[in-house]
């Protein structure tokens, strides 16, 4: 892979976005790859876990900008198949510094978020139009309407510290390895799975957007 760094560590995979002089911006090339890669993390039954990251002072800008000013045939919609969303298996992205716009629906688009106390979210470019439609999706699921509508409407930039009382991270990492506190999270969920598919994650994720009566009379189902 060029753009991306990944190894094994037992059933985890570590997933590195290796752009960092681009602030990781995600072009057409970068999405491919990640596609490819959560597609042979699917299909691999030794690995039960990913974890997603960034380096030291970036996650990811977002869009590569460039990319689409130079080549108007390179629309702003992404890989639909960049987001794990369809995975059986859970992804832990670890964020520090911005993480932004493309970047900021890639992270949400991981089923745990640590990230550093220096960490800042947001969809910041004021000139890319985009519908940020995974965002639309996950937001008001995730959190609350006028917490999503603010952030997808103001271009604000967020804290991690303001994401946490959000719901929208799960840990805070302050004066640590965030990749290393998310590879140690991910080593301890994996001990208590023998294997992807035990984590239900599809099933949880289908009964979050039923009525309650049909959600429970639907989960009776789940194995």
């Amino acid at each position: 892979m060029e753009f991306l760094d990944t190894r094994i560590e037992g059933p985890v995979l570590s997933v590195g976005l290796a752009r960092a002089d681009r602030g990781n911006a995600l072009n057409r090339s970068l999405q491919r790859e990640l596609a490819l890669t959560w597609a042979s993390f699917e299909s691999d039954d030794n690995l039960r876990i990913a974890v997603l990251h960034g380096a030291a002072t970036v996650f990811s800008i977002g869009h590569d900008v460039a990319e689409l000013a130079a080549d108007p045939a390179v629309g702003p919609i992404p890989d639909e198949h960049l987001f794990p969303l369809h995975l059986s298996k859970p992804v832990i992205a670890a964020i520090d510094g911005p993480c932004y716009g493309l970047g900021f629906e890639l992270a949400l688009a991981c089923d745990l978020r640590v990230a550093s106390e220096g960490a800042q979210f947001g969809f910041v470019d004021p000139h890319l139009f985009v519908p940020y439609r995974v965002a639309s999706v996950l937001l008001p699921r995730m959190t609350f309407l006028g917490a999503s509508l603010d952030l997808i409407f103001s271009g604000h930039r967020v804290s991690a510290a303001e994401m946490r009382e959000l719901g929208l991270v799960s840990e805070l990492v302050a004066g640590a390895d965030t990749t290393a506190r998310a590879i140690e999270l991910a080593q301890d969920m994996s001990r208590r799975f023998s294997g992807g598919g035990d984590f239900r994650k599809q099933a949880i994720l289908r009964l979050s957007g039923m009525a309650l009566p049909t959600a429970m009379q639907m989960a009776r189902t789940v194995r």
